[in-house]
This record gives structure tokens, C-alpha cells and sequence, in this order.
């Protein structure tokens, strides 16, 4: 079983990646929140880039790459490929983000089918074999109606690895994840495929892995409310209550390191309701008050450090955040 850590804008970064490798709970790839490619300049983000120079755990790093011009993303992808630290390119054809689609980036291409066949295509004439990836959802609007043109595009391209976020643009991070369209795509690719979406607790990753025969998953919201999911899959125990504040102090440290006294404190404190937010349910009503509203790291700690919540449990339905793609 193939596990990636899946991509958030501003959330899993290389704090959470440092603080994965600090606790003992880390995937087999880091995928980075997506470089935004232009014809006119890559943006080539300091926070992601980071993640691939300093990136000090051992774990393999996939550059992603958002963008509707195959020139510029030819270009990037080639940049990213000549700094040592990046394992792969993955592009990304499903970040909902309207900003990003309305450019025709990330489910963007979704929408223009051609042109997702043609940047797909050329991207993996360019990039070596082992290093080309996708990352998509099941169509812009009407899975039953576009996922099977999706397919065969991911078919003609080839990529070395697709993972699938099992909903439509239109859904975002809303309704339930339909993974009988990853079944089939598990059965129909010669690549592996990865499931993705609301896989929170073992037992969802069971389930999910049994009804789609995935050779893996992308976690991403699950793994930063429980970022012992990973040890888990592999064997490992639940998390304790210790744990779990260990992971919540070590995250504040990392997030301090990696802010290097560029913030105030209650930007710092800031920075960790970005990872918080996945966490609050969780949390009891006025524990999630004083969170929200907390404007220093020692009061903050304090809070987290009377933490007694064992390993968490699925997501109520209104906690559909919609971070990352």
C-alpha cells in the first residue's frame, strides 16, 4: 500500500512535514501545495520551494504544478526537476479553488477536456519515466457523464501514478465520496491509482482500499487532525492523549522555526489555526472558542496541552473545509 501525504494550500507544509518525521508517522511522498504556472512567470512560492530544499526527513517530495498552458508548465516542470530535492512532477487537475479555475487551472482542465489531453500528453514526453503523476476528481460537474472521457486521457498519457479525489468539482469538499469511479479506474489503468477523500481512521482506509482495489491513498485533511495515521496504516498503534499533544506542541515549534521571527506572535498564532481548523472537532465548544480567538503561543500551548481526546473519530458533516484539491 502506496500512502502520500495529499496536497493543502498553507497546511501541509514543511512544518507538518518535519513534525510527521519528528512523531514517527510518515507516508512514502510528500506532494507540495501547487506551483501556480503563467506563460508569463511560474509562482514559484517560497513556503513550497521549502519544502523541497529544506526538506531534512528522508521522504521523497513531488513538485505540483498548476496551470492551463503547456509551454509554461513545460517550462516549470523542467525548473522543478533540476533542483535536487524533487522526486516527480504532479499535475494537478483538481484543486476547486474558483481563482485557480477560473484561469482553467486545477479542476479547471476539467472543463476543457482537449486541452487537459494535450498537457498531459506533453508533459510526459517531457518528464522521465517514473517522475510524471496526476491528480484529479471525477469531472467538473457530472461524473457519470465525464468521468469515462477523463479516463481514457489518462489512459493515452501514461502518467506513472494517478491519484483520484473521489467527488466533482461541483461537490468540493461536500457530500460523499463516490469511489466506485476509482474502482474503475483501478481496474482500467496500467498505473497505479490512489484514492482520495474523507479517509480520516483505519477503518475508512480498509474500506475505501476493499471497494476500490487502489494500490494506495492521499491523505490530507485526515492526517493533519490524526498525523499518526500514517504509523497506523503501517501496524502501528493508535495515538494517545500524549500524543496527541506532543504533536500539537512539536507543531507550534516547527511552525515557529519555519516563520523564523518573520510574524508577531499572534501571527504565529495564526499560522496554527490553519492546521487547527481540522482539528476543532475534536475540541469541546469552548475550547474551540478560546482557539479561535487565541492570540499568543503560551496560551495557546495551554489549551492544547489539557488536550484528553484519544485518536479522532470521522468527520461530522459540517466540518467539510475546503483546503487543498
Amino acid at each position: 500500500m502506496r500512502l502520500l501525504l495529499a496536497p493543502m494550500q498553507d497546511v501541509t507544509d514543511l512544518a507538518f512535514m518535519r513534525t510527521l518525521h519528528r512523531i514517527g508517522s510518515l507516508p512514502d511522498a510528500f506532494v507540495t501545495a501547487y506551483f501556480r504556472s503563467t506563460p508569463t512567470t511560474c509562482a514559484l512560492a517560497e513556503h513550497n520551494l521549502r519544502c523541497i530544499d529544506e526538506n531534512e526527513t528522508g521522504i521523497p517530495v513531488l513538485a505540483q504544478l498548476a496551470g492551463s498552458d503547456a509551454p509554461a508548465l513545460l517550462r516549470d516542470a523542467a525548473m522543478l526537476l533540476g533542483r535536487p530535492g524533487v522526486a516527480g512532477i504532479n499535475l494537478n487537475a483538481g484543486c476547486p479553488s474558483p481563482l485557480v479555475n477560473r484561469h482553467g487551472a486545477g479542476a479547471g482542465l476539467l472543463r476543457e477536456l482537449p486541452r487537459l489531453a494535450a498537457i498531459a500528453q506533453e508533459l510526459r514526453r517531457a518528464i522521465p519515466p517514473g517522475k510524471f503523476s496526476i491528480k484529479c476528481r471525477l469531472g467538473w460537474e457530472n461524473a457519470s457523464a465525464e468521468f469515462p472521457a477523463i479516463l481514457e486521457i489518462l489512459a493515452a498519457a501514461a502518467p506513472d501514478e494517478v491519484g483520484i479525489h473521489a467527488r466533482t468539482r461541483r461537490q468540493l469538499y461536500g457530500g460523499t465520496p463516490d469511489f466506485s469511479y476509482v474502482r474503475h479506474a483501478a481496474a482500467t489503468l496500467p498505473c497505479p491509482v490512489l484514492a482520495n477523500g474523507d479517509i480520516a481512521t483505519v477503518q475508512q482506509a480498509a474500506d475505501c482500499l476493499e471497494q476500490t482495489g487502489a494500490a494506495g491513498l492521499m491523505l490530507g485533511r485526515g492526517a493533519v487532525r490524526n498525523p499518526y495515521l500514517f504509523r497506523q496504516l503501517r501496524g502501528g498503534p493508535p495515538p494517545t492523549a500524549e500524543e496527541m499533544r506532543q504533536y500539537y506542541s512539536i507543531l507550534v515549534e516547527e511552525t515557529g522555526r519555519v516563520l523564523l521571527h518573520k510574524r508577531t506572535e499572534k501571527g504565529h498564532c495564526n499560522r496554527m489555526k490553519k492546521y487547527l481548523a481540522f482539528c476543532y472537532p475534536d475540541f469541546t465548544a469552548e475550547e474551540e472558542f478560546r482557539l479561535r480567538r487565541c492570540t499568543d503561543i503560551p496560551e495557546m500551548l495551554r489549551i492544547l496541552e489539557h488536550k484528553t481526546a484519544q485518536a479522532p473519530a470521522p468527520y461530522p458533516a459540517e466540518y467539510n473545509y475546503c483546503s487543498g484539491n
